[in-house]
């Protein structure tokens, strides 16, 4: 066979594999844009959010594709969190030209007006009144918005529900019906510590310390004092920033390490960024907090091998997982449309989407399409830090079989 024969045969059959395997790749990119916190205090939550979608493209390319079409993915930093920051990484986003925006969280309460004024799928998972409020004051203007989390008050409303049941669960009797807020100054904090507050006065309850922090307390040595001053028997912590959480835990255990202070914490949903059980350390043994439902089920088991398989260790935290829910439920609403362009069309099957993922029962409220929070639908888990790790505790059907245990400092 002559060389040049030779050569046609080996065109003709590189050819014959990409039409079998790499035909997707012939066609024009679907291009995702992802505003994450990659750097700052969130970077550990945005890194499992960068790795989750990372692996949701690579799997979906290996299977053909978006209708036939690759995915691409091109990141943008938000830091922390700052306003100016998520204004200029969307405009970078949108001019260069994706067709949807899926994010873990980007929150700084100017998301849904950045987002939301470009024609194309925005999915977020900020939990804040502040980014559902416009769209359900607006939704002809809005309507490409969906926050595939429940809002921020939920967790006050949960909180004043069932944190009063986990002394008598572990055995423990209340010394009185005092509580002491500490939160930070943002929205996602002050909303659920505000809806907490006006629940529980309701009930009986007597707040006695109210504090509002800023951001980068490094000293907690005076709310520590006015909370041994006031005794309460029940500390709430609101605050986002896993390094100011982690040092208040720390300075908490040794404020009243010796003499010990009758009462239980709760820390909201902080504990479940990664980085915090590594700053507290032993500090945090015994802290009761809240979150989304990750780490559960068959799905997850098998998510967990995939992943592991990618990136050689555990997926770690909540938004390893919802973001990767939010990615499949936007490929499901753009297959089923038929077309990647018609964003109009995705947003009406997103709407209408009801989708069983590694987190939840995805279902949206027609009001601020967010989704329906319930231990049906996207359950609020409760969780205690345990021997250097997050153990489920309720709903029932979330729950590892473990008893709440008696925190070191209950003397």
């Amino acid at each position: 066979m002559s060389s040049k024969n030779f050569i046609s045969l080996l065109s003709v059959g590189l050819l014959f594999c990409m039409v079998l395997t790499g035909s997707a790749f012939a066609k024009n990119p679907i291009l995702i844009g992802s505003p994450l916190p990659l750097t700052g205090p969130y970077a550990s939550d945005g890194e499992q959010m960068k790795m989750a979608l990372e692996l949701a493209v690579e799997e979906k390319n290996a299977a053909g594709g978006v209708l036939g079409h690759p995915v691409k993915l091109k990141f943008g930093d938000v830091g922390g969190l700052e306003a100016e920051k998520i204004k200029a990484i969307g405009e970078r986003l949108i001019g260069a030209g994706v067709n949807a925006v899926i994010t873990g969280y980007d929150d700084g309460g100017v998301d849904t007006k950045v987002f939301g004024a470009f024609d194309i799928p925005y999915l977020h998972g900020n939990a804040m009144t502040l980014c559902t409020k416009p769209v359900a004051e607006n939704m002809d203007k809005y309507w490409n918005v969906f926050q595939y989390t429940y809002n921020d008050v939920a967790y006050g409303v949960d909180a004043a529900k069932y944190f009063f049941d986990v002394g008598k669960q572990m055995g423990w009797k209340a010394p009185n019906n005092k509580i002491a807020i500490i939160k930070v100054d943002y929205a996602y904090n002050i909303m659920p510590a505000d809806k907490f507050a006006d629940i529980t006065e309701k009930d009986g309850y007597k707040i006695v310390v109210n504090e509002i922090v800023p951001f980068g307390m490094t000293d907690w040595g005076p709310i520590l004092s006015r909370i041994e001053s006031k005794e309460p028997a029940y500390i709430t912590f609101w605050h986002l920033d896993p390094t100011d959480a982690a040092r208040f835990i720390k300075q908490f255990s040794e404020y009243f390490g010796d003499d010990g202070l009758n009462a239980l914490v709760y820390m909201q949903y902080t504990p479940s960024v990664p980085e915090f059980i590594h700053l507290a350390g032993k500090a945090a043994e015994g802290v009761i907090w809240v979150g989304g439902s990750f780490g559960f089920g068959d799905k997850y088991e098998d998510y967990k091998k995939r992943w592991m398989k990618k990136f050689k260790s555990e997926p770690a935290g909540l938004y390893a997982e919802a973001t990767r829910d939010a990615f499949d439920i936007w490929a499901g609403a753009v297959e089923k449309a038929g077309c990647y362009d018609c964003y109009k069309k995705i947003a009406d099957n997103i709407r209408s989407s009801q989708y069983e993922g590694l987190c939840a029962n995805y279902k949206f409220d027609p009001r601020d399409q967010s989704v329906f929070q319930s231990d049906d639908t996207m359950p609020l888990v409760w969780f205690q830090i345990q021997d250097g790790k997050n153990v489920r505790m309720r709903p029932a059907r979330y729950s590892e079989g473990k008893a709440y245990r008696m925190p070191s400092w209950l003397k």
